[in-house]
């Protein structure tokens, strides 16, 4: 073995031992596990999205409140991504859902609902938008 290859092998060590720790604690604090196949039969329609702040920066740790016209409220929680995803009761009509945004330090800017309208949609895309105050 040359003796140049024998230099980089312990600069190398570090390197891949920090792409490893970054990997694993991504997959595990903030990675996405949500499988739609394994999603709640009957539940009715998920509603998901992002929270993000004015940047487009993901803010996690945010509070989303589903709050149907009638029936009770849901609160989830973002993940490291700024991701949430959760459902009412199958019941309640998406069109008949308010969707809002809160954590300490930030005020709602404004809610973006991608979802077309319609009372049968089975998935509700909102992100909402936080600004630093």
């Amino acid at each position: 073995m040359p003796i140049r290859s024998l230099r980089l092998i312990p600069a190398i060590r570090p390197l891949a031992l920090t792409i490893a720790m970054v990997a694993a604690s991504l997959a595990v604090a903030g990675g996405d596990d949500y499988d739609a196949s394994n999603d709640v039969q009957g539940a009715g329609p998920a509603y998901f999205g992002f929270v993000r702040d004015t940047r487009g920066s993901a803010v996690a740790d945010a509070q989303v409140l589903l709050q149907p016209k009638k029936g009770k409220a849901v609160t989830l929680k973002t993940n490291a991504l700024g991701l949430y995803r959760g459902h009412i009761t199958k019941d309640v009509l998406p069109n008949d859902v308010q969707i809002s945004c809160v954590k300490t330090g930030y005020k709602q800017a404004k809610i973006n609902r991608r979802t077309s309208p319609g009372n049968n949609a089975m998935f509700v895309e909102t992100e909402c938008t936080m600004q630093r105050l």
